[in-house]
């Protein structure tokens, strides 16, 4: 099984960019960006399967001194991934 999840993190304006790039870092984050709105940070999480993604958020996210909320979005399914377009896969 596999387990996926998007964050909606709250940090500290402050600490903001260290957020950002201490989870950037981490192995398990796929994509990590700062936003507006209600959260001040996106980040996207790949697992091996629910208890790795529970033990990341407990234990990465937990840790981190500066965050003030977290909005955990499940991904059910995906059907379309973002990435590099190859040379060769674009047809002229």
């Amino acid at each position: 099984m596999h387990a996926e999840a998007l964050l909606w993190i709250t940090a500290d304006p402050g600490a903001l960019e260290e957020t950002g790039q201490i989870l950037s870092r981490h192995p398990q984050v796929r994509f990590t960006a700062a936003t507006t709105g209600s959260s001040s940070l996106l980040v996207a999480v790949a697992a091996t399967d629910l208890s790795a993604l529970y033990v990341f958020l407990t234990g990465t996210v937990g840790a981190l001194p500066h965050i003030s909320g977290l909005q955990v979005t499940p991904i059910l399914s995906g059907v379309k991934r973002t990435g590099l377009v190859r040379p060769a896969s674009i047809s002229l």
